[in-house]
């Protein structure tokens, strides 16, 4: 079980006393979300109830800095996790800062959850002389977590434009199925053009963590089936075969850049270009699915590829200067082409050049005839490995 430092803090005044006594500290959200789930939470996020602003800075809490007006959150002293102020909030304005707390010590734990995305989200454990007690559960989330169900927990969940991506990223990272009540309101925020409200960042941020999810395929589903995927991401087809071959990538449990290079794979050249300079997407990200993009169309020629073709496609893949680049394209090829004969064809021909021991040449040539003799090398190279293909395919025939 999780247990919570307790602070020695020196109080010569009455008054705080006071607020110690009244203040009540809680885990809630994610973290026990995850415990739940048998997970262990990446980060905990606590909720301070019969406390004010003032109360939290006396008692060595420091704030952190937000746009949002009277956004009231707090760095431990020692532990440094965050700790918000119990709040109900009000929209003032558009986006998913157009928010105004009301963080009065009348506030209730229970007012505090209310105001939650979904009902998994929206429970809580009490922290008692620095250990955590019984669930604390007012919207039913263990039974929608049991039952595999994404449920707002109020009405004003069409306030936030967020709220709808991140149903969407719930569905992708858990696997579970968004309630039938809540379809309607996400389709409802699409209607009255709520989503509009994002920000490239905000919407590259949910994606990103959904293609790292077990179900990656479950977030473009659910933006489907509310109408978000067009305004969202107008340049993927849903369904296809990248979300398909994406799906794939999960289950071998592949990097975040694989994933994306999988998802991009069927999109133009030009394509991939807009939609990384969009979303501002790193070039990690970028280089990989370009990379990809560029040569799978002659991949998906292997067999029909002479010696010299397989030696561009080696070439133009990168195979001789990093073996990870090498490796992750053929993955992300047979992952998109399910030919795995083609990837053993490719590697066979990487196994033929690579035989080549190109430090010989340096010392019997100078300048470009250097680089023109290493390929005539690797060319025949490979022809030689073609030609025993061919020979045994003849022999196993006749």
């Amino acid at each position: 079980m999780l247990i919570y430092t307790q602070i020695a803090f020196k109080m010569p005044i009455l008054g705080l006393f006071y607020t110690l006594n009244m203040m009540k500290i809680y885990l809630v959200g994610g973290a026990v979300r995850d415990q739940l789930l048998g997970h262990h939470p990446k980060d905990n996020d606590w909720v301070v109830v019969g406390s004010s602003q003032e109360g939290m800075l006396k008692l060595g809490y420091r704030p952190i800095p937000s746009n949002a007006k009277n956004f009231p959150v707090f760095l431990h002293p020692e532990t440094k996790e965050e700790h918000a102020l119990a709040r109900c909030e009000k929209r003032i304005g558009p986006g998913h800062a157009g928010f105004e707390f009301d963080v009065s010590s009348s506030i209730t734990l229970n007012d505090d959850l209310r105001r939650r995305d979904l009902t998994i989200n929206a429970m809580a454990r009490p922290l008692e002389d620095g250990a955590l007690g019984e669930l604390i559960d007012p919207y039913n989330g263990k039974a929608d977590l049991e039952n595999h169900i994404l449920r707002h927990v109020s009405a004003a969940f069409v306030e936030d434009p967020l709220r709808l991506i991140r149903t969407a990223r719930f569905a992708a990272s858990l696997g579970f199925q968004v309630a039938p009540e809540t379809m309607i309101l996400m389709k409802q925020m699409v209607v009255e053009g709520k989503i509009s409200e994002l920000s490239m960042e905000q919407i590259w941020r949910e994606l990103e963590r959904a293609l790292m999810g077990s179900h990656p395929k479950n977030f473009f589903d659910v933006l489907k089936k509310c109408g978000a995927d067009g305004i969202l991401f107008p340049l993927i087809k849903i369904p296809g075969a990248g979300i398909n071959a994406l799906q794939q990538s999960a289950a071998y449990k592949d990097s975040a850049y694989v994933r994306f290079a999988v998802l991009m794979h069927d999109l133009t050249q030009a394509d991939v270009i807009n939609f990384c300079k969009q979303f501002n997407v790193s070039n990690q990200y970028r280089n990989l699915a370009l990379l990809v993009n560029q040569n799978l169309a002659k991949f998906r020629r292997v067999p029909e590829l002479d010696a010299e073709g397989l030696l561009d496609l080696l070439v133009n893949m990168g195979a001789f200067y990093s073996k990870e680049r090498f490796n992750e394209c053929l993955h992300i090829f047979e992952l998109c082409t399910e030919e795995p004969t083609y990837v053993a064809q490719v590697r066979n021909a990487f196994q033929a050049a690579k035989s080549i021991n190109t430090k010989e040449f340096a010392s019997r040539y100078v300048g470009h005839e250097i680089t023109s003799q290493i390929k005539a090398a690797r060319l025949e190279a490979i022809q030689q490995c073609l030609n025993s293909v061919t020979s045994s395919a003849t022999y196993y025939v006749s």
